[in-house]
Order: structure tokens, then sequence, then C-alpha cells
């Protein structure tokens, strides 16, 4: 491969990545938020600050506590606590108004902690945020800290609460909702209420109600395959008449009722309902999600599930082993769709003398397409499977292996030799 293909190759990757990146990201940040206005901070030792200065209302708000102090610091749940530990205030025209102080918990809980010098964690309360944060407004904790016997009491800087846009309200609706349900009614009925297999079974589901579609975009990236040796003649023949070429493309791909974008609808399809999952997951199966149960399943237990499947637990990252077999699941779906049956002569056309065909040619132009994908693709989604909880991964894992198979079994359909019968 020389520098120019090299250089071409670097390209096609890095401009995968950052389409994949963006849609990947973009349902988190697709409005910019608005940055609240600061007030200083009461204690200058131990900081309290929102990882995200605006949040999505329905999202779960994370503060980020550091002790600078040289004295370790604890923080006893108000839960447990005769005095209120934890209280929220919500700010209007510059006036405070307390909204929280958790006097009556029930079963819901908070977590405590303790930081010693340079120490920090992050901060939150799943259990009560839809009730705290109902609605739109900018918002602010105090914390009460025990240090050696004395109460240190601190403020957090405010942050600020969105309604959220159409988009996200449509996606919540159509896609997370449904998942969601879905997702809570298989693992209630599973032995050991495992997640794992919720998932892959949720998966399946999912697949089969996409089969059709996924079936006609594979039959179609196939015959597109088939036609690049007629896409070379049309090149050769009306070669520097581009309009013309462009026509009896177009002329070709409707008389083989193929449709060139429809190949990319498997992965368009995925991508939602993956950022459907990842919603699901990212923060741990808590009551945050109660909101999104539909009626019937009112009082179901979202966190009676078991989160351990083969050794890891699905709503952490897995940094290596899940990532390197998503990769590896990926890279044989993508070369088993490009799979073409040879002919019985054992060329291939669009190799002539043992060279590659010329990269201008709709042929190099597709082999060079089909080299980035097959091998930048499984090293973008080993990369998100890495960032995400493992659940993501096994939702990915799994719809690939189901993908591998329909995929297989669609070269063997269009590869069989068509039977001729002869008319006596």
């Amino acid at each position: 491969m020389n520098k120019e293909k090299i250089s071409e190759f670097l390209k096609g990757i890095i401009t995968w990545f950052a389409v994949f990146y963006l849609v990947m990201l973009g349902y988190q940040h697709f409005f910019a938020p608005k940055n609240p206005a600061k007030i200083p901070a009461q204690n200058q030792v131990i900081s309290i600050k929102p990882v995200d200065d605006s949040v999505v209302l329905g999202n779960l708000v994370t503060l980020t506590i550091e002790n600078q102090d040289p004295a370790k610091i604890s923080f006893t749940s108000p839960c447990k606590s005769e005095e209120s530990t934890l209280k929220f205030y919500k700010l209007v025209n510059g006036k405070r108004f307390e909204i929280e102080d958790f006097s009556e918990c029930g079963d819901k809980k908070v977590a405590e902690f303790s930081l010693e010098n340079n120490q920090k964690t992050n901060f939150t309360i799943p259990d009560f945020s839809n009730d705290i944060f109902s609605e739109e407004g900018q918002y602010f904790a105090e914390f009460t800290f025990d240090k050696n016997g004395e109460k240190v009491v601190v403020e957090s800087d405010p942050f600020t609460y969105e309604k959220p846009g159409t988009f996200r309200q449509l996606f919540r609706s159509l896609i997370t909702k449904p998942l969601f349900n879905l997702l809570v009614f298989l693992t209630q009925h599973l032995p050991n209420k495992s997640l794992g297999w919720g998932i892959v079974l949720l998966t399946i589901l999912v697949r089969l109600l996409l089969f059709i579609p996924n079936q006609k975009a594979m039959r179609s990236q196939r015959n597109m395959q088939k036609l690049q040796p007629k896409l070379e003649e049309i090149k050769k023949k009306f070669a520097g008449d581009q309009q013309k070429i462009a026509m009896k493309t177009m002329e070709l791909y409707k008389t083989h009722k193929i449709s060139p974008l429809s190949s990319c609808l498997p992965m368009l399809l995925q991508i939602p309902i993956m950022l459907g999952v990842y919603y699901i997951v990212r923060g741990g199966l808590t009551h945050l999600m109660d909101p999104y149960l539909y009626s019937f399943q009112q009082g179901v237990d979202v966190t009676d599930v078991n989160p351990w499947f083969f050794g890891m637990n699905l709503l952490e990252r897995n940094l290596y082993v899940l990532p390197i077999i998503v990769g590896v699941a990926q890279w044989i779906a993508i070369k088993l769709s490009f799979i073409s049956k040879k002919k019985k002569s054992g060329k291939n056309p669009h190799r002539l003398a043992g060279h590659s065909a010329k990269k201008d040619s709709p042929a190099g132009q597709m082999e060079q397409m089909n080299t980035i994908m097959q091998w930048g693709m499984p090293v973008m989604i080993a990369f998100f499977t890495r960032s995400f909880p493992a659940a993501v991964g096994i939702y990915w894992l799994t719809s690939t292996l189901f993908g591998i198979a329909q995929q297989y079994y669609v070269n063997w359909k269009l590869d069989q030799p068509q039977v001729v019968r002869k008319v006596s």
C-alpha cells in the first residue's frame, strides 16, 4: 500500500470515527446547555460542584465533592441521622427556598461516604431525583459534614434543570420507554432476574422486529457487489462524461431494484436502539427510571435485578475482554457482508493480472471503502463498548451475532446456483 493509499485509508477511518462519535453523543448534547450564574463557595477547602451545570429533567445530576482539608470529613445519610445532613434549595429571583430535607425517606436511600485529604467522589440521589427536580429552575445543595466531631456546612455551586426538547421527548416515548418496559418485563420473569439474559432476549426480539428491513438491506448490499463489473463497463464506455455515467448508473440501480443507501440501513436502525439501552443502564437501574414504567408494571421494583453476567457487572464498564470480543464479532460480520462468490475459473472480476482495481474506478472505490469498513468500524465499536456500561456491549454483541447468522443465510440464498429447467 503506497503513501497515497495509506493517507486515504487514514482519512476514511477518521471520517467514520467522527461520524459515529457525533451520532452516539449527539443524543446527550442535542441542545447546548446554558451555564447558570455562579455563587461564591462558602468553604474553600471542601468544594461541591456539578459535573454538568445544566441537566435535562428526567436525567440525574451528579455532584463532585472534593476534600482539600487536612482533616478527614464524613457524610452520614440524612435518612439515618437525627439531624438533616442534606438539603436542596431552589433559587427564584435571587431568593432561596428549601424544597427537600429528607425527613421522610421510606425505603429510599442516600449514599454515605468519607473523604481523606485530596480525595474526591461523585454523589447522586437517584431514588429522590424525580421527586425533588420535577420542574425547571436553578438549584443547589447544602451538605453537613462531620470533621473530628465538628459540624461543617458547605453549599454546592448551583445547577440548572431544563425541560427536555421535542427530539428528546420523542426519543423517550418511542425508544426508551418501550425498551425499558420490555426489559423490566423480561427480567422479572427470568430465573434469578438476570439482567444479562434479559438484554439478550430483548436484543433478539428487536432483531426479529427489524428482520425484514435488515434482510432487504443485506440483499441490496450483496447485489451491489455483483453489479461492480457492469459499473466498470459504464465508467469505461462514457469516460469523461460524468453526467452520463451518473445517469446510466442510476438506471442500472433502478433496473435491478437496488438502493445504494439501503446497505447502511442495518447500522442506522441499530444506533437509536443502542442509545436507548445506554440511557436505561448508564446510571444503573434505579428508581430514577420509575416514571418510565407503563401502568401495567407500576409497583415493580426496577432495582431488583441481578446485574452479574458471565463474571461481568453489566452496570459498570468492562475495559478489555468484552470490547475485544465485540470488535472481533463486528469484524466477522463486516467480512461476511463483503464475501462475494467467485466464478469457477477462480478469477476475481475486480482484479486483472494480479493487480488491484484502479482506485478511480467504481471497483477500486468499493475496494477501498470495504477495507476502511472492515478494519475501522470494529475498532470504533470496540472503543465505544469500552466507554459504556457492559450492558450496552452485551446488546451490541448479541445483535452482531444475530446479524452474522442472518447475513450467512442471505449469502447462502443469493449464491445458490440458478436451476434452469428445460421445457420439453
